[in-house]
């Protein structure tokens, strides 16, 4: 039997992230993986040597001294990992039926484009804007915080917080305005967290919209060359990389973690284990409700996990650039209601009226290896519900009947004919053309239910609605979506956060 002094079950950014920092440390630290590539989300894949991302589209606070900036420079891996910032004057457009409006990196722009298309809203916005502003500080305050007298401080604001912890997005929105135009283009990014303003968390959507008003950026080398780096560094700092070796179970004794069991027959001792897998895969299936107190299997019960996705990859020798597209990502909105368009797949069936979302890498990162010279790699991601694709969940993966692959196609047809709006002649100059599912995120991430964002960001699932990094198990941590929010930048938050926990428990011992 294997001893370290931690265990990582999973290998999204999260984990290599709790990984990386306990290695660094000089602690022994396994990673073990259930599927055949690390990375999870930030593992991509290659058709006829077009190479597409799976989950890593853009970044925020990659601005030198900003947060993720500095996180990935404590975890030494800027030497060989580099950001290109997306267009500044709009990285994000907004698309609704007879009106754009971009994002960019100055929130000041955002409220004078919005003052200047909405007059009559202007003193409206004034006052959201400065609500806004004061959030968001409170909400950085409290991420910063470390010690007695930082928390001290920081209480003020915490009135501030408490009382819109409550609120939906769309709440606090109708306290400000009137327009649903205005309301719908202040809703535009709630695809992040794919809820509409109707369900979505108001903190959240005001953390997500500063987020990347401080600047959007795309990895030099797509999401591959950021799980490489992260591997590569693990391997030079002395951890053990294992991949097809997932866990069947966390071993317990006198209540306490003490390694694990994987489902090819394998024990690894450790006194400190950390899961990147899903609160609910890693407290129902790996310890087990009978091992818990109630209150945290009520909580797991209770759990709501967010919506999934259907995603259309396309390499083409199509020129995205002659039909006036550059690197912003496009989010498409065929009406002012969004709560009416997402209601449907909410409710377990398809989008009736589909919005989705359209990015091209390669006018991202147009020197990097995403697709032959002179070619290039589209994709589209449209939300979808697991309950339409349930049936086909206990098939062979890769070898789902014929009835899956025909929802599944028609869906992606859907959405490829959305996106002849923006790009004209796709489907007949595509090279490759490859469709995922619900069912896809479940098989290769272990996603509940297929989500792509974890659990759902509704107001009663954040803060101490999430799981944080500390578990009901002694020695056992947690990270990822669950732990602390969906998205890169809280998923790498929440991994060093367990890693450095991780750290200071051993120091206990």
């Amino acid at each position: 039997m294997s001893q370290y002094d931690v265990i990582v079950i999973g290998s999204g950014i999260g984990g290599l992230s709790a990984a990386l920092t306990v290695a660094r440390a000089g602690k022994s630290v396994l990673v073990l993986e259930a599927e055949r590539q690390f990375g999870g989300f930030i593992n991509p894949f290659a058709r006829k040597k077009f190479w597409f991302d799976t989950g890593i589209h853009y970044v925020g606070e990659m601005g030198e001294g900003r947060s993720l900036y500095r996180q990935f420079e404590n975890l030494g891996l800027l030497d060989d990992l580099e950001f290109r910032e997306l267009n500044p004057q709009g990285f994000d457009r907004y698309v609704f039926p007879d009106y754009e409006i971009r994002l960019g990196n100055s929130l000041d722009d955002f409220h004078h484009q919005l003052s200047r298309d909405f007059p009559s809203e202007q003193n409206a916005l004034n006052k959201f804007f400065k609500r806004f502003k004061e959030i968001d500080r409170s909400l950085r305050d409290l991420q910063k915080r470390k010690g007695l007298w930082a928390t001290i401080s920081l209480l003020p604001k915490i009135p501030l917080l408490l009382r819109y912890k409550g609120y939906t997005y769309k709440q606090l929105l109708d306290q400000y305005f009137v327009d649903p135009r205005l309301k719908a283009a202040l809703s535009g990014p709630g695809g992040d967290i794919g809820l509409p303003p109707g369900s979505a968390a108001a903190l959240v959507m005001i953390g997500i919209i500063a987020h990347f008003s401080r600047g959007a950026y795309y990895p030099i080398g797509g999401s591959k060359k950021v799980r490489d780096t992260y591997v590569e560094h693990l391997e030079k700092n002395g951890a053990t990389l294992k991949r097809r070796s997932p866990v069947e179970f966390i071993a317990l004794k006198d209540g306490k973690a003490t390694g694990v069991r994987t489902k090819t027959g394998e024990n690894y001792q450790a006194p400190v284990v950390i899961s990147n897998a899903s609160a609910l895969h890693t407290l129902r299936d790996m310890v087990g409700y009978s091992e818990l107190p109630k209150r945290p299997v009520e909580k797991m019960r209770r759990s709501r996990y967010s919506i999934g996705s259907v995603c259309v990859f396309v390499g083409t020798s199509q020129q995205p650039n002659e039909f006036g597209l550059d690197d912003a990502n496009i989010w498409n909105y065929p009406s002012y209601d969004i709560d009416s368009l997402y209601r449907p797949v909410l409710e377990g069936r398809q989008m009736e009226e589909m919005a989705f979302f359209l990015t091209v890498p390669t006018l991202k990162d147009p020197h990097a290896n995403h697709a032959p010279q002179g070619k290039h790699t589209v994709e589209l991601i449209t939300f979808a519900p697991w309950k339409a694709f349930e049936p086909w969940n206990d098939q062979p993966v890769l070898k789902r009947d014929a009835d899956y692959m025909k929802l599944k196609n028609e869906v992606g047809q859907r959405l490829l004919g959305a996106a002849e709006k923006y790009l004209p002649g796709l489907e007949a100059r595509a090279e490759v053309i490859e469709i995922s599912s619900p069912l896809t995120n479940s098989s290769f991430a272990n996603t509940p239910d297929g989500s792509i964002y974890g659990m759902d960001h509704i107001p009663s699932q954040i803060g101490s609605g999430r799981w944080g990094t500390r578990s009901p198990i002694e020695g056992l941590l947690l990270c990822g979506a669950d732990s602390m929010g969906g998205g890169i930048a809280p998923c790498v938050t929440s991994g060093t956060a367990a890693g450095e926990l991780a750290i200071h428990m051993l120091k206990k011992r």
